[in-house]
């Protein structure tokens, strides 16, 4: 009994989007989604390729200017990244018939999609149409997407501890 609640639940869920018009609208969103995630873990095995060769050699020792080039490095990196993502989002919001009509120009569109996708929030360029769902989406796509690159930036920063720590050690 309790499945076909469910199951009832469900499909009144989906009728409802289907009949708002709404299911378009995240079917948009989830292509963005998956193609932000996968440009975010493209650019993490990118990542995390460019940075392990320092870790995987025997005995390796990091200078303090080693460590800051490639903590400059990741960090550049990771910001290109969310920037690429950003423009996935202003791309869809400056093409897509309905949206476009809410931006001027590409770089509204682009700002308005910066904004939107770090929760800044500022309002002074706001989208009208009904998907202006899609903004939402978006946040929560860039709140997932800055949380993950953070875990890569902290993983990266205990692996420079880990190899910093024997140095360490001796010194004292």
């Amino acid at each position: 009994m309790g499945a076909i609640k469910i199951q009832l639940c469900f499909y009144s869920f989906f009728l409802y989007f289907y009949k708002k018009g709404m299911f378009r609208i995240l079917l948009v969103g989830a292509i963005i989604i998956t193609i932000n995630v996968i440009l975010q873990a493209l650019g993490n095995v990118l990542l995390v390729r460019k940075t392990n060769h320092h870790f995987l050699r025997e005995n390796a020792s990091l200078s303090n200017v080693a460590i800051a080039k490639l903590l400059t490095f990741s960090f550049l990196m990771i910001t290109l990244l969310h920037i690429s993502q950003t423009f996935v989002w202003a791309i869809c919001y400056y093409i897509h018939p309905t949206t476009s009509v809410d931006f001027q120009s590409f770089s509204e569109a682009l700002y308005f999609s910066l904004v939107t996708f770090t929760t800044l929030g500022y309002g002074d360029i706001t989208m009208n149409s009904p998907w202006r769902l899609l903004s939402g989406i978006e946040a929560i796509n860039g709140i997932m997407l800055i949380g993950w690159s953070t875990a890569m930036m902290y993983s990266l920063i205990q692996k420079i501890n880990m190899a910093i720590a024997p140095t360490i050690n001796k010194t004292k």
